[in-house]
């Protein structure tokens, strides 16, 4: 692109830019909003009408231009084609109009917003049936100027799944921006995952009927959000994976204490138990058999614990042969029972040439909130309770609360 240097000057061009250069500028500082447009007033040039366009320009220092560009073709060039015409700052005309052209500058920045944001943006001209484009660097198909809009809802179903094309459909159809109650609002937005050549993405999709933006079209604009949710998802898992024991999937000390004191804060005043447990004779396991038969017991012991346990439940290990689980509304006439079943369940016989032995469970039980109100006053109580069984044989539980003068505590089992 050539340009002299009053029209330089009009672009706020340093004079002697090459005219490469210049017309990258140029063409890459057109508002997104209005690149259709452009393209429109450049095939009407070329196919011999005079052209007369205003549009919005972000100009090299930043500041937002409107350029008025008129020209014509060079008719009796004959080795291709050539333009010719002028450029005119017409910023400070445009800003001095009638107020309803500073609405339409109003969309101009807000269209313009759009374009920087979304990948997709497309205006539903309902008057003329059509839709045009604002920006599209998603699917071929976005970029298609004038699509009618029956061919572009029946194009959405590529990477929008159904439920989220009927949810479009409905607000084209009604010529609303509607909620998830399926109330009027200006405009909603949600994320969706894609479906079909691109069910692998996540994507983000705003419909708005702003004033501000267009009176009578509707705005349906598309952004891929997949890095955000992906990234949400690797934290999550690596939040997840901070908070699980390594070798038996349960919680971690620190997570179940974190766990237990949140649950403590939300419910105060329901009640619950903490049941502190170890195994009898777990060391003779790892000395005879080795460590790996060691962890295998630790592992079907976690897994035993959980399928004792609700959805509410929580099973931790503190660390070695220790575990942890908090217990959430139980009737006290079911704690015996239920501690019993745990303890019957988790003996289990050794037998080696030389000797046989049993492994078994010794339980220290602490009760929310008359032993304590938080995670280490409740484990404190657990583990004299704990020590309790362990002192008087094994292989039963203890309570807390019966360990005064003349209590036994629990039986074995």
């Amino acid at each position: 692109m050539y340009c002299d240097d009053t029209a330089l000057i009009a672009l706020g061009v340093a004079p002697g830019t090459s005219p490469e250069k210049c017309y990258t500028m140029w063409q890459e500082n057109i508002f997104s909003s209005h690149v259709a447009e452009m393209q429109r007033h450049i095939c009407a040039i070329m196919a011999g009408e005079q052209g007369d366009i205003t549009y919005p320009w972000k100009s090299p220092t930043g500041s937002t231009m409107y350029l008025r560009s008129i020209g014509v073709r060079d008719m009796s060039y004959q080795k291709g084609v050539r333009l010719v015409g002028t450029f005119q700052d017409a910023t400070s005309v445009v800003f001095s109009e009638q107020i309803s052209r500073h609405a339409y500058l109003k969309s101009d920045f807000l269209l313009q917003i759009l374009a920087d944001t979304f990948e997709a943006v497309h205006v539903i001209q309902f008057d003329k049936g059509c839709v045009m484009p604002v920006r599209a660097v998603m699917p071929l198909f976005w970029k298609e100027s004038g699509l009618d809009i029956a061919r572009y809802l029946g194009l959405l179903p590529s990477f929008v799944p159904p439920k989220d094309c009927e949810a479009i459909e409905k607000c084209v159809a009604q010529r609303r921006a509607l909620d998830k109650n399926g109330n009027f609002v200006t405009r909603c937005s949600w994320n969706f995952k894609g479906s079909a050549i691109e069910k692998d993405r996540w994507y983000n999709v705003l419909i708005s009927l702003d004033p501000n933006v267009s009176k009578d079209d509707m705005i349906i604009a598309f952004r891929d959000i997949s890095e955000v949710e992906n990234n949400k998802h690797a934290v999550s898992t690596l939040r997840h994976t901070s908070e699980i024991d390594g070798l038996t999937k349960v919680f971690n000390r620190t997570a179940i204490e974190q766990k237990i004191n949140a649950h403590i804060s939300e419910n105060p005043d329901e009640t619950s138990l903490v049941l502190l447990l170890d195994l009898d004779n777990f060391k003779a396991v790892n000395d005879m058999f080795g460590h790996i038969e060691g962890d295998n017991l630790l592992i079907e012991t976690a897994e035993k614990l959980e399928h004792f346990c609700r959805s509410t439940d929580k099973v931790g290990r503190l660390g070695g042969d220790e575990f942890i689980i908090f217990l959430r509304s139980v009737k006290e006439k079911d704690i015996d029972p239920l501690v019993s079943r745990i303890i019957e369940q988790l003996r289990k016989k050794y037998s080696n040439p030389e000797d046989d032995f049993e492994v078994t469970a010794s339980i220290g039980i602490a009760h929310y909130p008359r032993d304590g109100a938080s995670f280490s006053k409740l484990y404190h109580c657990a583990d004299i309770a704990l020590y309790d069984a362990k002192r008087r044989g094994k292989n039963r539980y203890s309570r807390y609360r019966d360990m005064s003068p003349g209590k036994n505590g629990g039986q074995p089992v």
